[in-house]
């Protein structure tokens, strides 16, 4: 059955944004691609009069507006109708391998996502690297994508203290989301190990290597599990 958009909600966020959520609980695909159409640039959402800018999010998007030139009212009705009437991106974006070096030793946190799952590190690579990802959306800090996917068996629980850092090019594993870390910083997300690919460069013309709607796959790389 063909996807039809339900009611979104609405949520101020200071004086000049909105949250406009479409989805509840766990992320969903065709939800997605219809905020991918509304997010891109020259959509029905661009041309409100007074909307600055969006900020895609996972199954919601912020919309950004000049307090002066539009009232929140106003803004709630026409972004109603732009969601209703929107039709999904459903384009797929570019399809990239990236290879990891999962981190096998003794008391790795792979090791600890394996004793949480019930299962061998093996599996867990298994199951890792044979999922298709979605980027929902890159963002919390340049480069970042939330990636949608995860096998649920491997769901994880993130620290409830987060390291202070946590290295460039880690891919971890937050909550039923996957992700790539662009630089190092602080992080609840659990390690499986890490890639050296280039997420963010800001000397590129495209700085972000992925965008919404790209897919990816994880290769394993050196070292047996």
């Amino acid at each position: 059955m063909p996807y039809r958009p339900a009611q979104p909600r609405f949520s101020a966020c200071g004086t000049s944004a909105l949250l406009m959520d479409v989805a509840a609980g766990a992320f969903d695909l065709p939800a997605q691609q219809h905020l991918w159409s509304l997010a891109a640039e020259g959509s029905a959402v661009h041309r409100i009069a007074g909307v600055r800018g969006v900020v895609l999010g996972v199954n919601s998007m912020l919309v950004r507006f000049d307090p002066l030139a539009a009232q929140p009212r106003d803004l709630h009705e026409q972004l109603r109708a732009a969601w209703l009437a929107s039709e999904p991106l459903e384009a797929s974006g570019r399809l990239l391998e990236v290879p990891v070096a999962y981190d096998t030793r003794p008391g790795s946190e792979l090791e600890g996502i394996a004793r949480h799952a019930g299962l061998s590190v093996a599996e867990v690579i298994r199951l890792h690297s044979g999922a298709d990802y979605h980027v929902a959306a890159v963002g919390s800090v340049p480069g970042f994508p939330y990636l949608v996917g995860l096998p649920p068996q491997l769901a994880m629980p993130r620290h409830q203290t987060p390291r202070a850092k946590v290295a460039r090019g880690s891919v971890a594993i937050g909550g039923t989301q996957a992700g790539i870390i662009p630089m190092d910083m602080p992080s609840g997300w659990h390690v499986l190990g890490t890639t050296d690919i280039a997420l963010f460069d800001p000397t590129r013309a495209q700085p972000s290597l992925l965008a919404p709607g790209d897919r990816l796959r994880f290769v394993a790389r050196g070292g047996k599990p």
